[in-house]
């Protein structure tokens, strides 16, 4: 009786071990999750825009509509107070 492992099986074993090891981890995690409910569900995310100059982001209220022909870029209160015309 020889006891060595055949190279075919060895690599065989090596080849399906890390699927059916990730399957079952995989499994396991979705049968213990599954009837987990959340406690709180999420605020909504408040839209935000970006300066188009320096990009520091802010609420609309903060900001300050530039027109570019046609198009609306928004400023904050800094870029467009360094933007405005001089009188």
């Amino acid at each position: 009786m020889n006891p060595t492992i055949s190279s075919h099986a060895f690599d065989s074993f090596f080849a399906w071990a890390p699927w059916v090891i990730g399957a079952a981890i995989y499994f396991t995690f979705y049968i213990a999750k599954r009837h987990e409910a959340t406690t709180t569900h999420a605020a909504p995310a408040v839209q935000t825009y970006a300066c188009a100059m320096c990009g520091r982001r802010g609420a609309r209220d903060q900001m300050v509509p530039q027109d570019h022909g046609g198009a609306v870029g928004w400023h904050c209160v800094h870029c467009a107070a360094s933007q405005a015309p001089a009188h």
